[in-house]
């Protein structure tokens, strides 16, 4: 009891220290470009929120977000993720700076959190509705490695690469869902029965793997046995055409598509998967999908890794392309704005609490 306590006076006085930081931090002058933040409840959000933010940032907006103390211990003790928002040097302002008349400005009746709701009742139509795109993993905006210089499209490993948790408990969650999708488990499953399966034990078993450039091959690096470093992610996607798309714990976006694809590596995903990423990833452009696990199976066997160079490369650079124009800080602010502009519901991933929405 005297531990906890003690602890809870020590967040106390950190919490009161950063709000007078903040408050007392001198007032600067703002330009062109700045977002006023105008949310009663980001909570709902957790990390996406932090990234919606981080994306403004990115993009070379000013953020002024308005809050008193009661809200800054609210936010900087509970998500770790969201609170990166507080955390997080020089990422905003919580005082009621002036400004110009030309701002943009984001409230809680922009956004909704029924993110999958066009998928299952609108017939996946994204009229007069925007759905923010997943993004790579929270800290690698917050470490400043997302935009890694990796290789792209240059002799490639003609195999397939995916990296990630494959807990058999977490990822079975899914299943609950709506979502009709071969679990994360499953597909780990039916790719470790393959003769031509490497697991990655660790770091310079991969260097070996990546000198060697074997074809045809399926190569994991999974959690428990070599836990890819987040600082290498970016390089190492580049090294390989292929990257197999899990889906998540309940719903079928995870970051690591997005890391992909952000170096061209191309997609291979099931439909239900490339159908909830707006615009739709297209067959043979810029992902290879498939519809179930007979079908995967066949495109493993048959079509995958006979691709030829020049086919290869034209689908790298349609999926860099993809990246740069829905996926890239830049875009996705872009296109906030202008649905802003034309009222459109602006639909803004909630993870567990979104699924919640199809029971």
């Amino acid at each position: 009891m005297i531990k906890k306590k003690f602890s809870q006076t020590v967040t106390l006085l950190k919490d009161t220290a950063e709000f007078i930081m903040l408050k007392l931090s001198p007032t600067r002058v703002l330009g062109e470009k700045v977002l006023l933040v105008d949310f009663k409840n980001p909570n709902l959000y957790h990390r996406f929120f932090y990234l919606l933010l981080k994306f403004y940032k990115i993009s070379g907006y000013q953020i002024i977000y308005p809050m008193n103390f009661a809200k800054l211990r609210n936010l900087r003790n509970g998500d770790p993720y969201l609170a990166l928002i507080l955390k997080e040097e020089n990422l905003l302002t919580i005082k009621n700076t002036k400004r110009k008349s030309n701002f943009i400005r984001i409230s809680d009746e922009q956004f909704s959190a029924d993110y999958f709701r066009n998928y299952f009742l609108e017939n996946n139509s994204e009229k007069n509705a925007f759905h923010i795109p997943m993004s790579f993993h929270p800290l690698m905006y917050h470490k400043d490695i997302w935009n890694e210089k990796a290789s792209t499209t240059t002799n490639r490993i003609n195999s397939l690469f995916c990296y990630g948790n494959f807990d058999d408990k977490a990822y079975l969650e899914i299943e609950r869902t709506g979502f009709g999708l071969i679990n994360r488990r499953k597909l780990y499953e039916l790719f470790q029965k393959q003769s031509n399966f490497y697991l990655i034990k660790n770091k310079e078993h991969l260097k070996q793997i990546i000198a060697e450039k074997p074809v045809g091959k399926y190569i994991f690096a999974e959690k428990y046995v070599y836990p890819l470093p987040m600082e290498e992610v970016q390089n190492t996607l580049s090294e390989f055409r292929f990257f197999l798309c899990c889906p998540g714990v309940v719903m079928p976006l995870c970051h690591n598509v997005i890391e992909a694809m952000a170096v061209g590596t191309i997609p291979l995903i099931q439909r239900e998967y490339a159908h909830v990423m707006y615009p739709h990833l297209k067959h043979g452009k810029n992902a290879v999908i498939f519809e179930n696990s007979d079908d995967l199976k066949d495109i493993l066997e048959n079509k995958l890794f006979t691709t030829s160079e020049i086919d290869f490369k034209i689908m790298s650079e349609n999926v860099l392309q993809y990246y740069r124009d829905f996926l890239s800080p830049k875009s996705v602010v872009e296109s906030i704005n202008r649905n802003i502009k034309s009222g459109a519901t602006i639909y803004l991933n909630a993870e567990h609490r979104s699924v919640k929405f199809l029971e």
